[in-house]
């Protein structure tokens, strides 16, 4: 049974407008991500964001635990090939945390001053997802970022010395690591052929050629 041309020109068609209209949602739509900073190991996580309100973010689920963050700090809007991502920069905090200072300082979290303050009997019937809300997710807070004053924080001066310095300490390295790797070579050569040389004139006392 033929096919005739103008069904083929609308099934392209339809293929086409499919496939512009998931580019658009993949890839043109608008997005929102949190950068989540570790400060502790010097890595960090990027979080879609999930919801959005004036004062708090919560993000998908990674591993099953959930992201919320305080909004603290101010967002960043990246044009990446013509879609704009806006980027929230976060740090794990302890805003639900309370310290008491008397007689000396006390962390606990929040599930266990929720329990603390209305008991562990009423504590026990709240709802599965409300407790795991506050025992597993994590809190952090968006942060902004600010320029640091080097005589307040007393860093030394940078002075264009001080670059060139180690431009040339650069320089430097790299000529001595391949010199250092064929000195190395070198030596291990030497020592192989003494052993070679050894074992040889071994051999040749041995049948009395020597």
């Amino acid at each position: 049974m033929a096919i005739s041309l103008s069904l083929i020109t609308t099934i392209l068609l339809a293929v086409v407008a499919i496939s512009s209209v998931g580019y658009v949602l993949l890839f043109i739509k608008p997005t929102k991500k949190v950068l989540l900073l570790r400060e502790r190991d010097h890595r960090g996580t990027t979080l879609s964001v999930t919801q959005e309100t004036d004062l708090a973010i919560t993000c998908k689920a990674v591993k099953d635990v959930t992201h919320r963050f305080i909004k603290y700090g101010a967002s960043f809007i990246f044009n990446e090939g013509g879609r704009m991502v806006t980027r929230f920069f976060g740090a794990e905090g302890t805003a639900y945390t309370t310290i008491a200072t008397i007689p000396e300082a006390i962390q606990i979290s929040v599930a266990e001053f929720i329990e603390s303050i209305w008991g562990t009997q009423f504590y026990e019937t709240i709802p599965e997802k409300q407790r795991k809300m506050i025992e597993e997710d994590r809190v952090g807070i968006t942060i902004d970022f600010k320029k640091v004053d080097p005589e307040a924080e007393d860093l030394p001066t940078l002075t264009a010395s001080n670059i060139n310095d180690e431009n040339e300490q650069v320089v430097l390295n790299k000529i001595a690591k391949p010199m250092k790797a064929s000195t190395s070579q070198s030596l291990m050569n030497s020592i192989t052929m003494l052993i070679v040389g050894a074992g040889l004139m071994y051999f040749l006392v041995r049948q009395g050629y020597i």
